[in-house]
């Protein structure tokens, strides 16, 4: 059974990271989603995917030198608040989540992680029902050392190493770990690289495969026909139409 993963929550008529958004998603049945963190300047979680908000609300100031009280006055797209981690447990702590680290200030993000991880609901939240992704093995590494039972999702170069060498039908050049998670899109440059064989080779080392963002309704077809473990979309309503018997 694929585990379909909502990326950013679903952004049809909310944008993307907010309350608004993740409801959404939970609305056509995602259990798991996945998510971005940010510091701002004073030291407050926020959840935001981009290193400004020029996307989302047409503000150009870097998230990380502004203070929660003037990210808090922001309107986004449709109207709404961006979200801050405290805000983020009390909704959806119930969940299963990736968090992605962005990397321009990482390390003061993990630090944040940890003092809250001091309170153990949360601890117990970020070690039983998250796992991370950091954009370098340093910031790996210190999350690791706050947080002994943190789980890791493959960074990039490692998924784009590990997938070639299935491809082409010698993983043990990919350096596929046991128990870790890769992510494997279903096409580069239009060429379909996602296929049975491709999974198996993972499977055959131990390890997992997420289809990573497929973009049309044959592109997440092909994931499922490959046997991937888990699926990360922005389609929401392909999960009701995919799983519906």
């Amino acid at each position: 059974m694929t585990t379909w993963i909502s990326h950013r929550g679903y952004c049809e008529h909310a944008t993307e990271n907010t309350a608004e958004a993740f409801r959404a998603a939970i609305e056509f049945g995602f259990t798991h989603l996945e998510t971005d963190l940010r510091c701002t300047r004073d030291g407050h979680i926020v959840l935001s995917h981009d290193p400004d908000l020029r996307r989302v609300s047409g503000r150009f100031n870097p998230v990380h030198e502004l203070s929660r009280a003037e990210l808090a006055k922001e309107r986004l797209l449709h109207g709404e608040s961006l979200l801050f981690f405290d805000e983020f447990l009390e909704q959806f702590a119930h969940l299963d989540w990736i968090l992605d680290l962005k990397p321009e200030n990482a390390a003061q993000t993990i630090h944040k992680l940890y003092q809250m991880s001091q309170d153990p609901a949360i601890k117990e939240f970020l070690e039983q029902r998250v796992r991370f992704l950091c954009w370098s093995p340093q910031h790996e590494d210190i999350l690791a050392a706050r947080l002994m039972k943190a789980k890791f999702i493959a960074r990039d170069k490692a998924c784009y190493r590990a997938g070639t060498a299935a491809l082409i039908g010698l993983p043990q050049i990919g350096k596929i770990k046991k128990y870790q998670t890769y992510a494997v899109p279903p096409s580069v440059k239009g060429i379909p690289v996602l296929f049975k064989h491709v999974v198996n080779k993972f499977h055959d080392q131990g390890a997992r495969v997420i289809g990573y963002l497929p973009t049309t309704l044959a592109e997440h077809q092909r994931a499922l026909n490959a046997g991937v473990d888990e699926m990360l979309t922005n389609y929401a309503p392909l999960r009701v139409e995919l799983t519906k018997d």
